[in-house]
């Protein structure tokens, strides 16, 4: 736990020593670069303490929704960075005229419709093709993207160009909120469209899934138990980026039924014990599962790792009950609740 808290540290350290910079000469400094095209050493400055907040984390210019600039740092789409990244975001001084910040690549459609640089050879994106592929239960899509060029191109480009290529069409967080899987074909898939196309479908289907609701299922034991399993759908980690704690909320009850699962006063004992959690958390969790199967019911909930006062509202819960059992694991991007997806 000590070296946890230490990089904590270390990261909000160099948070704000980039917003300090910042505020004394980096937005004069990066609005005059961008205005002349002459950069000089400043891509390496930003590079540096960038790097600073996290090795693998990226920085990018461009143009802004509401301001003339955005600046971006990215993780790609690994929830670890996605954090930090946020972090850096929520501690930003406010947009200007010149300037807004991003926390993850917005829609950049103007990019797709030229040549992508940096690989072993140019690709024009115009020419791309996406198949997708749909799937009601988890709202998510699998997409596949074919290009002509692929079949010179080693696996890694490929998966590249397709990696910016669903970034830009979509934005980075909904890449994460609708796209299950995102595979490239060398030869062109079934049922394939133009890559122009795709956003219009993922905003249909965002429309239609926009409000998570409570979904309960039934599954059983290897050995035959009956378990209800309730999930809040879509459960999406990237709604929540800075809730990156996972608590497991054990509560065991007593009086059951013939099946393991609970009476009705054991049911209402549960429901209380769950709204006095709720009371005690208030917005500091976010309950996303629960399952409950012979004599055991077990609650899913996110929250802030920087938030002591969260963590201690969880244990602080469970000390005062001799039947509730609390374990924190961290999970940025929630790998621990997907089974129920």
């Amino acid at each position: 736990m000590e070296s946890v808290r230490r990089s904590s540290r270390t990261e909000t350290e160099a948070v704000g020593a980039f917003w300090r910079w910042w505020s004394v000469a980096g937005a004069g400094l990066i609005t005059a670069a961008v205005m002349s095209g002459v950069y000089g050493d400043l891509p390496e400055i930003i590079g540096a303490m960038v790097m600073a907040i996290h090795p693998e984390l990226r920085w990018e210019t461009g143009p802004g929704a509401r301001s003339q600039h955005r600046l971006c740092i990215t993780g790609g789409g690994d929830p670890r960075l996605r954090v930090l990244a946020e972090r850096w975001r929520r501690a930003a001084p406010p947009p200007t005229e010149s300037w807004e910040f991003a926390a993850a690549r917005e829609p950049q459609p103007g990019m797709v419709t030229g040549p992508l640089e940096g690989l072993a050879q140019p690709v024009d994106l115009g020419l791309a093709r996406i198949a997708v592929d749909w799937d009601d239960r988890s709202a998510l899509a699998e997409l596949t993207v074919y290009h002509p060029a692929f079949t010179r191109m080693s696996t890694n480009d490929c998966r590249l160009a397709g990696r910016l290529l669903a970034d830009w069409l979509l934005g980075e967080d909904d890449v994460q909120r609708w796209v299950g899987a995102l595979n490239v074909a060398r030869t062109d898939p079934r049922d394939s469209q133009p890559a122009a196309v795709v956003p219009e479908f993922i905003q249909a289907v965002a429309t239609r899934n926009a409000n998570p609701r409570w979904t309960m299922r039934e599954a059983q034991t290897s050995s035959g138990q009956r378990v209800i399993v309730c999930t809040l759908r879509p459960l999406r980690w990237v709604d929540h980026p800075l809730l990156d704690l996972h608590t497991a909320v054990r509560i065991g009850y007593r009086r059951t039924g013939p099946d393991g699962l609970p009476d009705g006063d054991a049911l209402r004992g549960l429901r209380h014990l769950e709204a006095d959690l709720g009371a005690l958390l208030g917005s500091r969790g976010e309950l996303v599962a629960s399952e409950t199967c012979n004599g055991l019911r077990i609650l899913h909930y996110y929250s802030d790792s920087e938030d002591q006062n969260g963590r201690e509202s969880f244990d602080r819960f469970a000390r005062a009950r001799k039947e509730v059992q609390v374990t924190h694991t961290g999970d940025p991007g929630w790998a621990r609740v997907q089974k129920f997806i």
